[in-house]
């Protein structure tokens, strides 16, 4: 197979059949390349350029590439150049190639490929087990957790290939669900990703967790935070979304620190991937991006709608908050930013702010200057924000807030919350009980029955 190969002719060839905009002059040009060009020279033009087979699987098939490496190897020549790639799989065409080439016996280095699957039709239609043996550095990428649901309706086992699980957040993911998708497939790891932000995903979102790590932050969120939380047993919705709102926000802002060492790390460092994504419910170490997406993906686990915006601060920085919706409003919320204040139980204006007051000159927004509210005047309560411009396409209009100080109150009285009820006693004349157990919570682990209540 070895001879000269005219890239100059391929190159010609290609472009003028890649460039055509026409589909049935397309159509001509591709078949006049397999005419004048080999599925050999094609594929040597092919291994020219950052994706080696994006050419060659343009003009011919999968079955073709698999036919023409082994030609090269039975002929002495070296493929694992070739196959020590990754190759998606995505057609149903490529399947069925797949699917033929894993039952034949002989041994081949192209078993070396790191086939990447999308969506479930390898399931559906595939041979995924002689796959999953043929070539054992097989994964299937981005299931869903319908499409997961929608496989395991046969009951068959359909262990023998990998899978990732892609999630928007770990609220639709908790660990009895995950044990029972266990039952059927190997689960490598997770895939948490807003579908918001789904193609502009910061690196944190990108790269999934092991599953070992998954079920670390998912047991973490449901045994440190979920089991602490109370609420009232007769507040209505709007309430009890600040309830859970306001305990979420305090253990976080308690749990992690701003890890400025990531600030100073390569961009796609290990360092600012776990400070950005979830992994910073574990090390107790994030930045803003960080911050963000964890809120979102706790809340998320108590029925609370919440996205992550990106934009910038403090005048033209990168930065990230949360927008958090409680009853049928939707508030700014930047943990990075009130962690401090938080913490030291003083009212922060970076709590449940509208957008006007979110942005602008607060003290202007929110008060007059010495007017005083029960005793307090609210003026000294709140400080100037510097949020400045949002990139994000997800963001909500945010039009009220909650005065600084009454958060900070209803913050100070939730960590009483444990207390009282543990010594039975009541807050403002009002029992609060556990979350979890509560009616509040078999409420929201139907989304039926929250729905008919949400309606009515």
């Amino acid at each position: 197979m070895n001879k000269e190969i005219n890239y100059d002719l391929i190159n010609d060839l290609y472009m003028s059949w890649y460039n055509d905009c026409d589909p049935f002059t397309q159509r001509d040009k591709k078949e006049d390349i397999k005419r004048k060009i080999s599925p050999y020279e094609l594929l040597i033009y092919s291994a020219r350029y950052s994706s080696p087979f994006k050419a060659f699987r343009n003009v011919f098939s999968l079955a073709e590439l698999f036919k023409t490496l082994e030609q090269m190897q039975k002929q002495g020549e070296d493929i694992r150049k070739f196959t020590n790639q990754s190759l998606s799989i995505d057609s149903m065409e490529d399947i069925r190639s797949v699917s033929d080439f894993a039952k034949r016996e002989s041994p081949s280095e192209i078993n070396n490929f790191e086939l990447l699957f999308t969506g479930s039709s390898i399931f559906e239609y595939g041979d995924f087990k002689s796959i999953g043996k043929k070539f054992p550095y097989t994964k299937s990428d981005g299931l869903s957790i319908e499409q997961l649901e929608q496989i395991m309706k046969s009951q068959r086992d359909y262990k023998g290939l990998p899978i990732t699980i892609t999630i928007d957040n770990i609220g639709q993911l908790p660990l009895g669900k995950l044990n029972e998708i266990e039952k059927f497939f190997d689960v490598e790891g997770v895939k948490v990703a807003s579908k918001d932000n789904l193609d502009r995903g910061h690196q944190g979102e990108r790269t999934p967790l092991n599953l070992r790590t998954y079920k670390q932050i998912r047991g973490l969120v449901d045994n440190e935070i979920i089991s602490k939380l109370y609420v009232g047993d007769i507040a209505d919705k709007t309430m009890v979304d600040y309830q859970l709102a306001i305990q979420v926000i305090d253990m976080l802002a308690n749990k992690m620190e701003y890890d400025y060492e990531a600030t100073k790390a390569p961009i796609f460092s290990n360092e600012v991937r776990n400070a950005s994504g979830l992994v910073g419910l574990l090390t107790g170490k994030t930045m803003c991006k960080g911050d963000s997406e964890i809120l979102r993906n706790v809340l998320s686990c108590v029925g609370i709608e919440c996205v992550a915006i990106e934009g910038t601060a403090l005048g033209d920085e990168n930065h990230a908050w949360n927008q958090v919706k409680l009853g049928d409003s939707w508030l700014n919320v930047d943990l990075t930013f009130a962690r401090s204040r938080i913490r030291e139980g003083t009212p922060s204006g970076d709590l449940f702010m509208s957008d006007v007051a979110f942005f602008g000159d607060r003290r202007k927004v929110i008060s007059d200057k010495g007017q005083v509210y029960k005793g307090k005047d609210m003026e000294t309560t709140v400080t100037v924000g510097g949020h400045t411009n949002v990139r994000s396409s997800n963001h909500k209009q945010c039009g009220r807030y909650f005065p600084p100080f009454i958060t900070s109150t209803l913050i100070q009285k939730s960590r009483l919350y444990d207390e009282n009820y543990r010594s039975g006693k009541s807050l403002d004349g009002k029992r609060v009980v556990p979350y979890i157990g509560s009616s509040i919570h078999k409420m929201r682990s139907n989304s039926e029955v929250v729905a008919e209540i949400e309606y009515e």
